[in-house]
């Protein structure tokens, strides 16, 4: 890290480090018909697995890990690769919108990962789900 550094880039390269260095496998995430599994990084819907690139597939872990809490596409980002997003960057639009093909049942009308207008994306329990 090159000085002079920001302490916010240095928290989020401390916190990408540990991340990726949890030794432990961590459990699949159930949501109905919908499975996450991080240690295989693989998703699937009723068993059939989805093809989801390795960003997607981390956009939608970090959406399972809150479900119910809307997530900004900054606090996205920081969250998938460790650093804050540019302000105008609306890659994660687009992100969100393959993810919503892999997933949804009818991504016109996504019940998984919702937009909430003007805040970000939240990822949302499905009627599907077991309580």
């Amino acid at each position: 890290l090159p000085k002079p550094f920001n302490p916010r880039e240095l928290l989020a390269r401390l916190r990408a480090i540990l991340r990726r260095g949890r030794g432990e496998a961590e459990a699949s995430l159930r949501f109905g018909r919908l499975e996450v599994d991080p240690g295989s990084r693989r998703a699937r819907v009723d068993g059939e697995e989805r093809s989801l690139t390795s960003y997607q597939l981390d956009l939608l872990l970090a959406l399972a890990r809150h479900p119910g809490r809307v997530l900004s596409r900054d606090q996205l980002m920081e969250l998938v690769k460790g650093t804050d997003g540019e302000a105008f960057d609306r890659s994660i639009d687009v992100h969100i919108s393959r993810i919503r093909a892999a997933i949804e049942d009818d991504p016109k009308r996504p019940r998984r990962i919702l937009t909430v207008r003007g805040a970000g994306y939240v990822f949302a329990r499905a009627q599907d789900d077991e309580a």
